[in-house]
């Protein structure tokens, strides 16, 4: 088959969880003999300079990739089979005709869609491949409907009605959906895991505690207050697209906070991790961070919005959180009653037998969890795709 990702977000690096996600599918699909091309923008904003052809190439170069330019604001480079088309023009309509011509040009016989967020390449999509249309959502509040809509828009989400699948990836996901657009969606996991074998990395008496993409949506309030009160314990904080400079400034000032740099593959963090915290404070649509420390044997202590709880596999320690509120389009974090986590974190790092159940139980469960996922039914969806 020829499979044409479009999403609306980079495709390297990919830090965030659902752009590995799909970055993974899209890798296991060529893998696996699929056609497999991707039409993504390239870096869209730098900490340290303008996003320019050189600040391109030498991203891309650092991986071991060699990036050509296609084009005054295009790009093309080849990454594990999979053929990127990334795109660095702002302007929506130069890029839906980039994406309009590259569908002609290529032909799939799918078009995967996910995080359209300049709402424009669904429509692309449909207009130039409607019977071949599958869209993937993993993020809730990219979503253009319901209570938790960032951005509510009634064309959108007449488009996202049209695509031929979707696909999500947690039972939560699809509960809001049908409740609140009465669609139907399949819940597949992207193999965004890998295949092991997954190194035991558990430490009851070393290495941090751990928060990555530390930001207020996260749950940064419960990880400064949990530095706060365990000064003796060694935190770390990986800082990604939510760390803007006020966030890195609180973090500057926790004494026992180190900061590390986001890494393309997640044993590097986890490698140093003792337990993971995931505070989050927005409903997360599933959370493939907590499988991957779980599969790792490390502990994790998350929050109970969203499709988190899934995640744990029913393993402790999940934990309750005030959710942030939108006032007027905007976020407000309510105080947050801490206890509860002072209470899960002295206890994990304190009581090494409660330590080693925590680890050998999440082992177990993710272990479990990772055999299951099947990417024959990916395979059967995106085969099935024929004409109406």
């Amino acid at each position: 088959m020829k499979i044409l990702l479009l999403q609306d977000d980079i495709y390297l690096p990919s830090y965030a969880g659902g752009l590995k996600a799909t970055r993974k599918l899209m890798e296991v699909l060529a893998g696996r003999g699929h056609q497999s091309a991707v039409v993504s923008p390239a870096l869209t904003s730098s900490r340290d300079g303008p996003n320019t052809l050189k600040a391109f190439e030498q991203e891309m170069s650092s991986r071991g990739i060699r990036a050509e330019s296609t084009g005054p604001n295009s790009f093309s480079y080849r990454h594990i089979g999979v053929q990127v088309d990334a795109l660095n023009n702002p302007e929506v309509e130069w890029s839906r005709g980039y994406v309009v011509r590259r569908i002609r040009e290529f032909q799939p016989d799918c078009v995967l869609v996910t995080e359209d967020k300049r709402r424009f390449m669904l429509e692309c999509a449909l207009g130039e491949a409607r019977d071949r249309v599958v869209l993937l959502i993993q993020t809730v509040i990219q979503l253009p409907f319901g209570p938790l809509a960032v951005q509510a828009n009634p064309k959108q989400s007449e488009l996202i009605g049209a695509a031929r699948e979707i696909i999500v990836i947690s039972d939560y996901l699809c509960r809001y959906i049908k409740e609140h657009r009465g669609l139907a969606c399949s819940v597949l996991q992207p193999p965004v895991y890998g295949d092991g074998p997954f190194t035991d990395l558990a430490r009851f008496d070393s290495g941090f505690i751990t928060m990555i993409n530390p930001c207020d949506l996260k749950g940064l309030p419960i990880f400064a207050s949990l530095a706060c009160a365990f000064p003796e314990l060694a935190f770390a904080a990986v800082p990604t697209w939510g760390a803007d400079d006020k966030v890195l400034d609180t973090l500057q000032q926790l004494s026992n906070v180190r900061i590390l740099k986001a890494a393309d593959d997640i044993d590097e963090i986890l490698a140093q991790t003792r337990v993971l915290l995931v505070p989050s404070l927005w409903p997360e649509s599933f959370g493939y961070v907590v499988i991957e420390a779980m599969l790792r044997g490390l502990p994790v202590l998350a929050s109970d919005v969203g499709g988190l709880p899934e995640a744990k596999l029913g393993v402790p320690y999940t934990l309750p959180v005030t959710p942030a509120i939108r006032v007027d389009g905007e976020y407000t974090f309510p105080r947050q009653n801490v206890e509860p986590w002072i209470s899960a974190l002295g206890e994990i790092t304190q009581d090494v037998a409660a330590y080693e159940q925590c680890s050998v139980a999440s082992r177990a469960a993710a272990r479990k969890y990772v055999s299951s996922i099947n990417m024959d039914a990916f395979e059967r969806l995106f085969s099935g795709l024929q004409p109406n």
